[in-house]
């Protein structure tokens, strides 16, 4: 009698020990990703229409991230005017090593009639002038290429490059010069000049990527912001260059390129840096990063301003810093990248 109470007593433990593994292995793992959070922050006064539509895509883009979570960054961290520091996101490789484009974005191109519904495409903001005289042109090329390649994941994508009217004759023909580079490099490309009221959704109809770019002023026409805007928001790639594209009050600028604009950056820590002469940015490519791959010049000087920016929001990563060239000065972002769910990172 007391075998079989045994036995049963056996079998009983057996049954919930196994019950116990089944929940464990039947239950919902939550897998929350990790996120660099630097913290764009100067007690500058920001748009709040811009950080609410920057609100409103990083909720669509909730899906966990790829990244592993970051140690601490042991390079300099860059401050705004204030002296808020912003951190620098890690450079260590993630796990998976590869890049997953926002399924969202079709083959079609832009429609300017089409939905709305945010699928947010990435962005990459290049706060400089790409045909400067301190820049190897190769770097120069390989970036612009890069960045397309980081917008988008369309085969054979129709690029388009509008020049901003407001130029004033500084560097440009850095779009007309990284047209012909993109072409080089087999990129169906088409090449617009800004008409003096800007752009309309019209204008990129069928496009996958837009280049906008002003190498040396401010940009002027709210009209082709918002357009750049509304194509972002149906999953394209925008690239936004030159090296004062922050200093305009239009919030959707600050949507796109999730930087708040302090200054125009022609002094910085009291060193005077405009128009490549004297003093000189030295501007540092973030290693493990996919806007830096095949370029062999990892520093570089810069001898015109670079616009002091904070970041907006998490999410945005930096893939060069600036800072005055020989000093120890806190870097500032100068290259930054968004995605939603691409991994910026190798």
């Amino acid at each position: 009698m007391r075998w079989s109470v045994l036995i049963g007593l056996m079998a009983c433990t057996e049954y919930n020990l196994d019950k116990n593994i089944s929940n464990v292995n039947g239950g919902d793992v939550e897998d929350t990703g990790s996120t660099l959070d630097p913290d764009g922050s100067d007690g500058t006064e920001s748009n709040d229409t811009a950080l609410s539509n920057d609100s409103a895509n990083n909720e669509v883009s909730s899906e966990p991230s790829s990244e592993v979570s970051a140690e601490p960054s042991s390079e300099p961290s860059s401050e705004g005017d204030s002296g808020q520091p912003v951190e620098e996101p890690s450079s260590e490789p993630v796990d998976d090593g590869g890049l997953s484009e926002p399924s969202a974005e079709p083959d079609g191109g832009f429609d300017q009639d089409g939905s709305l519904t945010p699928q947010v495409g990435n962005v990459v903001t290049i706060l400089m002038a790409l045909s400067d005289q301190w820049i190897p042109q190769t770097t120069a090329e390989q970036l612009i290429i890069n960045a397309v390649d980081f917008v988008t994941d369309v085969p054979n994508p129709q690029v388009l490059v509008i020049r901003d009217d407001n130029t004033n004759g500084e560097d440009e023909d850095d779009p007309v010069n990284f047209t012909g580079w993109l072409q080089n490099a087999g990129y169906t490309v088409t090449f617009m000049e800004e008409p003096s009221n800007g752009i309309s959704a019209s204008d990129l109809q069928g496009f996958h990527v837009a280049i906008f770019s002003n190498p040396g002023y401010p940009p002027d026409d709210d009209n082709t912001i918002d357009a750049l805007h509304q194509f972002s928001q149906q999953g394209y790639g925008v690239i936004i260059q030159g090296d004062d594209m922050t200093r305009t009050n239009n919030p959707n600028m600050e949507a796109l390129t999730r930087l708040v604009g302090v200054d125009n950056g022609s002094s910085y820590y009291g060193v005077n840096i405009d128009n490549n002469n004297g003093s000189a940015y030295a501007v540092r490519m973030v290693p493990y990063n996919v806007l830096n791959t095949n370029i062999g010049a990892a520093v570089y000087p810069y001898g015109n301003d670079i616009d002091t920016t904070t970041l907006a929001t998490t999410g945005i990563y930096v893939a060069a810093w600036a800072t005055v060239d020989n000093t120890n000065h806190p870097e500032k972002p100068v290259i930054t990248a968004y995605s939603p769910s691409q991994t910026v990172f190798q």
